[in-house]
């Protein structure tokens, strides 16, 4: 198991590559297993002394974990508190980790596998909050990787459960199975057609709660919508996974019709659009994180009816862990800095100015400035 020492250069998330079921639609799904040390305080009302006693005892399991199966694989250890702002937003673009997390000080460190599919952070909202996340629609495999890795991580700590309730949580909404099951989906197409409020409010009718983008307490820019479960008492993991998939799969036949639509009745009507997008951005010398997300969903629903500028769904992902639109820490706005601004407007302008290529991009190949 690998410690970082300080500054840390991420690999792209295995979610980015768009090579998952449905990925044109749905961008990723993840399975979160939270969890709790039997006798230590929960994170919310711990000390110090506390967090340090938790953290260890997780380090010292996840040490028994690394490389012990194939889908886990080789793990690092990353602790925030030693990295840079711009560092700890890479973490947040990338949804490893949340920016209450990565902003939380001493003791909390997060569990990195090589291929980016399973993360761990340590003394959030919970002792443990295990999460895999992969490309497109795969509830089942997330659930099992989760599963897996929490199985290695239980034989060495006694995690906080009763009989009556399951497992101990923190929030009561989490009680149980402390399972949450979110599948992140792209739904331009209903959204030009002012359908998506009656769609998702179906969905919401059935239990199933919809975030925006980096979860709760976010809102839905650039028509990226997070579709999860709202229980996790009363319902088995398969159970829940089953009904989340349901719902998913429902939104994304109900995204392709309207697609489809577009393509025969509207072509021309977003075709205007897009020339109006890109002659934004062309004159733009500054763009700030909603604006580009709400650019880049057009230009992808675009691409998808046969549009140029062509931006592919790997390349959508990869535009947006690479553009700076982190949350910040109240509120869920989007994080903006005038530098981030200005950076987002080159990287969008250098695209669209080659639109018959498709840009290779390394997960935010340009470093903070004056850093």
């Amino acid at each position: 198991m690998r410690e970082d020492e300080g500054q840390r250069t991420l690999t792209m998330p295995a979610w980015v590559s768009a090579d998952g079921p449905e990925s044109d639609i749905a961008l990723s799904t993840r399975a979160r297993l939270a969890r709790n040390i039997e006798g230590i305080p929960f994170p919310t009302h711990a000390r110090e002394s506390d967090l340090k006693l938790s953290a260890a005892q997780v380090l010292d399991a996840v040490a028994l974990a690394d490389g012990a199966t194939d889908r886990i694989g080789r793990l690092s250890v990353i602790h925030p508190s030693r990295l840079t702002e711009f560092e700890r937003l890479e973490l947040v673009d990338a949804r490893i980790a949340s920016r209450r997390h990565v902003d939380g000080g001493s003791y909390r460190p997060i569990v990195l596998n090589d291929s980016g599919t399973l993360s761990l952070m340590v003394n959030e909202e919970d002792h443990l909050r295990i999460q895999c996340i992969l490309s497109g629609l795969q509830p089942m495999s997330a659930l099992q990787t989760a599963r897996e890795f929490d199985s290695l991580l239980a034989g060495k700590i006694r995690f906080a459960r009763t009989d009556n309730y399951g497992y101990l949580m923190s929030s009561l909404a989490n009680i149980g199975t402390g399972f949450r099951l979110s599948v992140m989906l792209h739904l331009a197409g209903l959204s030009f057609l002012g359908q998506a409020v009656t769609a998702l409010t179906a969905a919401a009718e059935l239990k199933i709660s919809i975030r925006g983008l980096f979860g709760e307490g976010t809102k839905a820019y650039g028509d990226l919508f997070q579709v999860s479960n709202e229980t996790t008492i009363g319902f088995t993991a398969k159970e829940i996974a089953s009904r989340v998939r349901a719902t998913a799969e429902h939104l994304v036949a109900r995204e392709k019709e309207a697609r489809r639509r577009i393509s025969a009745e509207k072509k021309d009507e977003l075709a205007e659009s897009v020339k109006e997008i890109v002659s934004r951005v062309m004159e733009a010398s500054v763009i700030q994180g909603r604006e580009a997300l709400a650019y880049l969903s057009i230009l992808r629903l675009a691409a998808e009816v046969g549009i140029k500028p062509n931006i592919t769904a790997r390349e959508f992902n990869e535009l947006l862990v690479s553009m700076r639109v982190g949350t910040s820490s109240s509120g869920g706005r989007p994080f903006d800095s005038m530098a981030d601004d200005v950076r987002r407007a080159k990287l969008l302008k250098s695209r669209l100015s080659r639109p018959e290529q498709t840009v290779q991009l390394s997960f935010l190949e340009e470093t903070e400035p004056n850093r």
